[in-house]
């Protein structure tokens, strides 16, 4: 009884793991599955079961792996992607070992690392664009320092140019750090969050303001149409402002000059609704799927001319996630974009 107590008590163990498991014998034939095996599988577990575990997996790493500890009784890891998943797996294929030297079978067990990869590529590739987007400014201000300390101080004109030029990478570098500093207190939550009724039209009146000087430069055409009597919505008043300041600064920048910017609010079913349509380059579809990820700019010339960093619409995407709203694009290449955001209504 105890016995029998105890098998069922490692067969829940085993079924509950979110590792997959296989125990096969010396001759490779598995005698157990945990559901996570099958799941990996995709197979059930009487079609796993007395199988040879050569023919249930194509993965000629594994296979030798499995052969080595069979015939070396020494355990081995490994990594390695699985048929046509792309999901990244550590696998532990050790012996069972009953009496000295005699090996009886062996566990293998996968663990899913694909997260864990993925991260580290992610964070590599966050360093990676970091590292060249203080480059740049830090290269053009040593630059010029050094040619007015080889004596272009003596040219007033001359001099005067190169501090202009200094001043202006010097901003763009804060601007960066503001940015990098913004998406961190978001992304680990530091930022405290002051949820209160907003009135996203008097939000999008106030940030036109703002913008208007640029507006006026470019002699673009902004048309704002909002229904009458629209809900409030829950959002952090200063937040909301973000999100509207870089989605429309970016309409701004990209239209050319004499372009049309058009902005609505709407209610739809129970959500208030914000986009900005403009008349700009467009985005070529293929690129769409990335508009939103840190560092990516759909014309890195064109936008680092503008003084894009690519972490804008990170942070847009960031901020409403972080109201439980939703973000979305619609664009083709040559007719313009139309970004929109949406936030449940009060």
């Amino acid at each position: 009884m105890e016995q029998t107590q105890q098998s069922l008590i490692m067969e829940m163990i085993l079924s509950n793991m979110i590792e997959g498991v296989l125990v096969i014998d010396n001759q490779a034939r598995v005698v157990l599955a945990n559901r996570a095996a099958s799941k990996l599988l995709i197979l059930k577990n009487e079609e796993i079961v007395g199988k040879a575990f050569f023919t249930l997996l194509d993965n000629q790493k594994i296979n030798d792996m499995v052969c080595s500890v069979l015939r070396n009784g020494k355990e081995m890891f490994a990594e390695t992607s699985l048929g046509l998943r792309s999901q990244t797996f550590r696998v532990h294929v050790a012996p069972i070992v009953i009496q000295q030297h005699l090996i009886e079978g062996a566990v293998i067990v996968f663990h899913d690392v694909t997260d864990a990869r993925n991260f580290d590529q992610m964070r590599a590739e966050f360093v990676g664009n970091v590292s060249h987007e203080l480059r740049t400014p830090l290269t053009s201000i040593k630059g010029f320092v050094e040619t007015l300390l080889d004596g272009a101080l003596e040219d007033r004109i001359l001099c005067r140019r190169f501090l202009s030029i200094i001043d202006s990478e010097a901003d763009r570098l804060s601007r960066l750090i503001d940015d990098l500093l913004t998406l961190s207190s978001i992304e680990s939550k530091e930022r405290m969050i002051r949820m209160e009724p907003v009135c996203i039209v008097q939000s999008i009146r106030s940030v036109l303001s703002i913008l208007t000087p640029q507006i006026s430069d470019k002699h673009l055409q902004v048309e704002f149409i909002y229904q009458q009597e629209l809900a409030l919505i829950r959002a952090d008043a200063d937040l909301l402002n973000q999100v509207l300041i870089n989605l429309l600064d970016n309409a701004v920048k990209y239209t050319p000059a004499g372009g049309e910017i058009i902005i609505r609010c709407f209610q739809q079913e129970g959500r208030v609704v914000t986009t900005i349509a403009d008349t700009g380059m467009g985005i070529p579809r293929e690129k769409l799927p990335r508009i939103f990820e840190r560092f990516y700019r759909v014309d890195k010339a064109r936008s680092r001319e503008l003084g894009g960093k690519g972490l804008g619409l990170s942070i847009v995407k960031h901020i409403i996630d972080l109201h439980g709203g939703e973000v979305f694009v619609e664009s083709k290449a040559g007719y313009g974009s139309t970004f929109g955001v949406s936030f449940i209504a009060l």
